[in-house]
């Protein structure tokens, strides 16, 4: 029998091998303006979102309004505010590798204080002292780098995401399980998952209620999104520009 690996850097290592298959992908170039949405598989990834928008509808949905029914809005905050403190190290990290050593820094103070003063981050004493989260991530480093266009694609049960941004999405799902080990229980996942979708129902209510294709409101709004984070709230304005000049030259 082969002795195995240890789960956690055994899911390190699968998280690397797949970061770097996906960073093959970017070689392949893509037409367009840079950050433009690319959706080259519209049957898979529209299966997909119906897929998960019936099961979201019948199970995580409720799930996601009856824990709001149940649990006190402090105690959904405090939640809420346990886990994001967690994934501040992720964010930091990310800060760093994309050269904003400001960035980054931030993220380091949120997380002292908010383990500390905070009580293991249940209250957010970082943002009124002036340290705001930043909010990076693996795939807005991959974008500083280089990566800036990249295929759209509607993960079953998980939501809108890119080639470029997938790596991200595993590391932030798994930090709290990298940071705590062995001892984190798998109801906190639960939990995790439930209060993600319980903070999500603003969102998704504004969606349903305006949008006439879900579907393409959703993806729409990812990349717009991702571009706004990737520019730390700056983007450029050059497809402002081109859309009044062609309006000019009708």
């Amino acid at each position: 029998m082969h002795a195995s690996l240890p789960a956690r850097p055994r899911a390190l290592g699968l998280l690397a091998i797949a970061g770097l298959l996906l960073l093959q992908t970017a070689c392949a170039s893509l037409e367009g303006p840079d950050y433009g949405t690319y959706d080259r598989a519209p049957g898979f990834n529209r299966a997909s979102f119906e897929l998960s928008e019936t099961l979201d509808n019948k199970v995580f949905e409720p799930v996601a309004r009856g824990y709001l029914d149940l649990v006190p809005g402090p105690v959904e905050a405090g939640v809420v505010n346990f886990f994001a403190n967690l994934r501040t190290v992720d964010s930091s990290i990310n800060g760093f590798l994309q050269g904003k050593a400001k960035r980054g820094g931030t993220d380091m103070m949120r997380l002292l204080l908010n383990s500390t003063v905070g009580i293991a981050g249940l209250f957010d004493v970082a943002t009124p002292a002036g340290f705001a989260a930043q909010n990076e991530d693996f795939g807005q480093t991959l974008a500083v780098w280089g990566w800036r266009n990249s295929r759209y694609v509607y993960v079953p049960l998980v939501g809108p995401s890119t080639i470029r941004d997938l790596p991200s999405m595993a590391i932030r799902a798994f930090t709290p399980r990298l940071l705590i080990g062995s001892g984190y229980p798998l109801w906190a996942t639960g939990i995790d998952l439930v209060a993600a979708r319980a903070d999500a129902l603003a969102l998704t209510d504004t969606r349903d209620a305006a949008a006439l294709d879900p579907y393409a409101f959703t993806r729409e709004a990812y990349y717009q999104r991702r571009e706004f984070q990737i520019f730390d709230g700056n983007p450029p304005l050059d497809d402002f520009d081109d859309f009044f000049d062609d309006t000019d030259a009708e």
